[in-house]
Order: C-alpha cells, then sequence, then structure tokens
C-alpha cells in the first residue's frame, strides 16, 4: 500500500463507513452524490437523493429561514461549518444530526462543489438532555467563597471612591498633575470594571442577580459587544469576520447581560490571540435555538484545561502581553448568565497554537412571547426576576 492507493481507500471508506452519512453537492446545492448510509438514514434511494437541492433535506423551519443556504455561504468563505440540527426523513419524521459542511477547492481556491457529513446523534441529544435536567436540579454553593468575594469586592470600591475623588481635586491645578490625569482614570476604570465582576460573582452566587427579561433581537447586544472591544482589537490589529443570518434573531433575554456575555468573549479571544490576527463572529438559529459563534486562531487551548475554561479564577497561559489582564472571572460570568437564560455555552480547541472556537445557545423567544411584547421593548420593569427564583 502506498500514497497512490489513497483515493480508493477514501472511496471504500465513504461507501462502507456504516454510521456517517456523506453527501457531496454542486456549487448551486444541489446533491449529486451520496452514500448507502445516507440513503438509510434520509430514507430516500440514491437516485432520488442525486439531483435533489440540499434545501429539502431541511426542516421547513430551517429552509423558510435560508439555513441551508447560510451555511453553504459560510463553507464558501471560511472554514468547515459545524452543524447540529433537526433533519428531515422522506416520511417526515426527524432525527439530530451532527456533522460539517466543507467547501470543496480546486488548486486555484475556487469553490467547485460541497461535502456534507452527519451522523444520527439523537440518541446523545437525548442523553443530554437527560443529564442537562440533572443537573437544574444539583445546587451547590460554597458560602466562603461567596462571602470573601463580596468582602473583596466592597473592600475594593471604597478606595476607589476616594481616588476618584482625588482625581476631581487633581483637575484643579493641571499645570502640575495633567500627564497623570489620563493614566489614573484608565486605572480606575479597570479597577471598577474588576470590581463590577466580582459583585456579579457573589450576586449569582447568592441568587440576587437580578435579569430584565424583554424580547429582543439579539443582533443588537451583538453589535453593541463589537463596538465596545473594538478599540482592544484595533489597538492589537485584529481583523474580524462577521456572519450574522440576515433576519430577526429573537430571545428572551437581558439585553445588557447578553451584551457583557459577548463582550467578555470578544474581548477574551482578543487578549489570547497574537498581534495581527483573525476572529470570527457567526451567528444563526436552528433546532428552536440561536447560536452565537466566536472564533478565532489564537494560541489555543491545551486539552487538560478544556475542562475548566468557565471556572472561576481560570486563566489561560500569558502567551501574550494582553493576556495578563483579569482575574479569571470573564468565562465564568459567561456561562453563569446564559445558564440564567436557559441556554449554554461551550469551547472548542484542537490545542495549543489552533486557536479556539466558543459557541453560545439560546432559545429563540416563543410565539406566546413575541405576542406579548414588541421585540425591542421590555414589557414593563416588572420583569426583572430574582436569579434564585428563575421564571418557568
Amino acid at each position: 500500500m502506498n500514497e497512490k492507493d489513497v483515493p480508493a481507500l477514501l472511496a471504500l471508506f465513504a461507501q462502507q463507513s456504516s454510521e456517517n452519512a456523506l453527501l457531496i453537492m454542486d456549487p448551486a446545492g444541489a446533491i449529486v452524490w451520496c452514500n448507502g448510509t445516507c440513503e438509510r438514514l434520509f430514507g430516500y434511494p440514491g437516485s432520488e437523493l442525486r439531483g435533489r437541492p440540499l434545501r429539502s433535506l431541511f426542516t421547513p423551519e430551517d429552509a423558510d429561514k435560508r439555513i441551508p443556504e447560510y451555511e453553504l455561504h459560510v463553507a464558501a468563505h471560511s472554514e468547515d461549518v459545524n452543524n447540529d440540527r433537526w433533519m428531515l426523513r422522506a416520511d417526515g419524521s426527524r432525527f439530530w444530526a451532527t456533522g460539517n459542511t466543507v467547501g470543496l477547492r480546486n488548486k486555484e481556491g475556487k469553490v467547485t462543489g460541497f461535502a456534507k457529513i452527519l451522523r444520527d446523534s439523537t440518541d446523545v441529544k437525548e442523553q443530554l438532555e437527560t443529564l442537562r435536567n440533572q443537573l437544574k436540579s444539583v445546587a451547590d454553593s460554597d458560602q466562603h467563597k461567596t462571602r470573601f468575594l463580596a468582602t473583596l469586592s466592597h473592600e475594593v470600591r471604597n478606595p476607589l471612591s476616594a481616588l476618584a475623588s482625588g482625581v476631581e481635586i487633581m483637575r484643579q491645578q493641571p499645570a502640575m498633575v495633567s500627564d497623570t490625569l489620563g493614566m489614573f482614570e484608565r486605572q480606575l476604570k479597570h479597577l471598577y470594571r474588576l470590581a463590577e465582576d466580582l459583585l456579579d460573582v457573589a450576586r449569582i452566587s447568592t441568587g440576587k442577580v437580578k435579569l430584565a427579561f424583554q424580547v429582543h433581537d439579539i443582533r443588537e447586544p451583538i453589535a453593541n459587544a463589537v463596538e465596545s472591544v473594538s478599540p482592544l482589537l484595533a489597538g492589537r490589529r485584529h481583523r474580524i469576520d462577521q456572519h450574522i443570518l440576515d433576519v430577526p434573531l429573537l430571545v428572551r433575554a437581558d439585553p445588557i447581560r447578553l451584551e457583557q456575555v459577548f463582550s467578555n468573549l470578544l474581548a477574551n479571544s482578543a487578549k489570547y490571540t497574537p498581534e495581527g490576527g483573525q476572529i470570527e463572529l457567526r451567528a444563526s438559529t436552528g433546532a428552536g435555538e440561536v447560536w452565537v459563534h466566536v472564533i478565532d486562531n489564537g494560541i489555543g487551548i491545551p486539552p487538560e484545561t478544556l475542562p475548566h475554561v468557565f471556572d472561576l479564577f481560570t486563566r489561560g497561559d500569558s502567551a501574550s502581553a494582553q493576556a495578563t489582564d483579569g482575574l479569571g472571572i470573564g468565562l465564568s460570568l459567561v456561562r453563569e448568565f446564559i445558564e440564567l437564560h436557559g441556554g449554554s455555552v461551550q469551547v472548542r480547541s484542537d490545542g495549543p497554537g489552533k486557536g479556539s472556537e466558543f459557541t453560545v445557545r439560546l432559545p429563540l423567544a416563543d410565539a406566546t412571547d413575541r405576542m406579548a411584547t414588541s421585540y425591542n421593548t421590555p414589557r414593563s420593569t416588572d420583569t426583572s426576576v430574582d436569579a434564585a427564583q428563575p421564571e418557568s
């Protein structure tokens, strides 16, 4: 066996793989080839699948939102697209598919088609839902840590108030201290942010954080987050590419907290990506959820660190000067706030030097929410809820 045998072996793998369905599409998204597993999984004979548009295998709600076209667009202009969603069988039944879509390019880099590989993971999704329900019933609080965080936060904020007053006094004598005012103000803002993060951790731990729920288009807090971290991105000469589905992505959420979540994720990518790096922001929807991905080509995450990325006070290796900032609180707050919204957040990295991908999943606002309120207007000030008693 040698390298010349590889194409034939790959063809055998595609034909004989019993769990992985493989489809090949032309540049327009029409299916030109599929393996036997694909026929079995979707319930069509190969002759009926060939020539059929890829979008016909998607659920009607995903097809209406142009999710198939979105996947092909991202695959054509970026790397492969990981997609977990409900797919449609010939008899109208559905299965939970996990897989990815890849743009196939010739030597000149031109996209000549697409490949989609997927597998039936319905049983895994059911197991995850069971586990999620079990985890929701488990409450494990560390009162000593909570008291420490609350005390530390107030101890930091008290001297900050005095420092702020001192800055105002120094403004009255600009000839003496004008060169130091800018530095003072920057440090004060930084310390205030740290104090607020610590207070958020304490509020969440004690169930005292308030969330002002309203039906909102998630694209707005995403845009605000990009704007808020733009100085950091510009200072480190990062490029940011945005692929946002061009339809309202309505969720029932606190938009201020969502902006905080996406700002933390973008700032994390900026800090742990060497200067001149690339960050990609995607937002789409499927299976009753909104998905937001923050992808970077930064320093990556070691396998042993991945399970602890969202733990409080966890920090990555300081491969860049900016990475030394912070107390390791930002990603912990991301997870806590997303879970308080009924969502989830995951991280993926192929290891050191290979970047990272954070994925936020939030439930779409249901029909009752949409009829009860405009998506960009709060219902009332009474929609704030205590985290210890989330709405059902």
